[in-house]
């Protein structure tokens, strides 16, 4: 505007707001042509952000404040994306989930707190991680035996009281049950022995 560059606008946005070179704007256009490119930069950025990984909507949002956009251009990208499939919450959570049974298995407890943690809404992150363990064809109590037996591996030869003590806490960290992690131990490493091979 005025030979200073204003904004980048997208090619179907300069046609709809009939922009060509040298016509007068008025406030009421400048201000439509702010909002057009608020709303491509947003999509820009957000696109960019999920070609990384899958995000949360919540996530998404907190990007896009960052870069201090609009918060009506942010409001609208979002409603974009999630019509084009690019942000689902419940299947972002159940994404993640997989993720965390495949390479860091945990508790369903734990699970569910990161996703709130991410911003996903507790009914989403509930049904993702259902989901994500039926596709993965485990219940909690296998995952509970696979970090378990994996831990208690590393604490061999030490002394036995301290060495349950490390793996209950260990295990309560991975958003296992309590009451789980009691029965686990008592019946693979009964008191006063090591762990069961």
């Amino acid at each position: 505007m005025d030979g200073v560059p204003l904004c980048l606008l997208p090619d179907q946005d300069v046609h709809h707001l009939r922009i060509e070179v040298g016509v007068e704007l008025r406030e009421v256009e400048v201000d439509a042509v702010r909002a057009s490119a608020a709303r491509a930069e947003a999509m820009r950025v957000g696109l960019r952000y999920l070609s990384v990984r899958p995000r949360s909507r919540r996530e998404v949002e907190r990007r896009l404040r960052r870069d201090r956009i609009d918060g009506e251009a942010i409001e609208q990208t979002l409603e974009r994306l999630e019509a084009l499939g690019y942000l689902d919450d419940e299947e972002f959570a159940a994404a993640f989930s997989r993720d965390r049974i495949r390479l860091r298995p945990c508790g369903a407890r734990r699970m569910r707190s990161d996703l709130l943690s991410r911003g996903v809404a507790p009914e989403d992150a509930e049904s993702g991680i259902l989901a994500a363990m039926a596709e993965e064809g485990v219940t909690e109590d296998e995952l509970l035996e696979c970090v378990a037996a994996a831990r208690a591996s590393r604490l061999k030869g030490a002394d036995p009281v301290a060495s349950r003590r490390r793996l209950f806490g260990y295990l309560a960290r991975r958003g296992f049950a309590a009451v789980s992690i009691r029965a686990w131990i008592e019946a693979y490493w009964p008191e006063d022995s090591g762990p069961a091979t």
